[in-house]
């Protein structure tokens, strides 16, 4: 099988599986460990061993997780690692950025809206869905070009 259609296959999968992973986030707010080994598996399909040190992309979700209460939950921290294994770490790291900015757009919008109906409250919203959308922008990224 060519690398062009090895690429294809991957870009394609990787786009379904994270759009299962948002669905599920959104819905139950736990994503299921088979998503993520699905899209650790995908790393396969185009292996480099330079995309191995993407695992690190997930480090700073792990910290959060470990020190921070109510914040990033462990199937986020799963989703940065299996997303970093496909991606490399470059972009693994432009996924970030991209979901994070993203989401604090999201929460911040939400948030100030609930402050001006006069309601109260802390509220949580689900990261997996922007993270997914991060790593589909650095993906088509990576693969055009954009980023080593």
């Amino acid at each position: 099988m060519s690398g062009e259609v090895r690429w294809q296959i991957q870009a394609v999968l990787f786009l379904l599986l994270l759009l299962a992973v948002s669905v599920c986030d959104i819905r139950t707010r736990e994503i299921p460990d088979s998503l993520q080994l699905g899209i650790a598996g995908l790393s396969l399909l185009c292996f480099s061993p330079e995309n191995l040190a993407g695992i690190l992309g997930a480090v700073p979700y792990l910290m959060t997780a470990l020190f921070f209460d109510n914040g990033i939950g462990g199937g986020d921290v799963k989703l940065a690692a299996a997303t970093g294994l496909v991606l490399g770490l470059p972009a693994s790291l432009a996924a970030s950025l991209l979901g994070l900015t993203g989401f604090i757009l999201y929460a911040g919008v939400c948030s100030g809206i609930k402050r001006l109906l006069g309601k109260e409250g802390k509220e949580g919203y689900p990261v997996g869905p922007f993270l997914s959308a991060g790593a589909i922008a650095a993906y088509l990224l990576k693969n055009g070009g954009t980023i080593l």
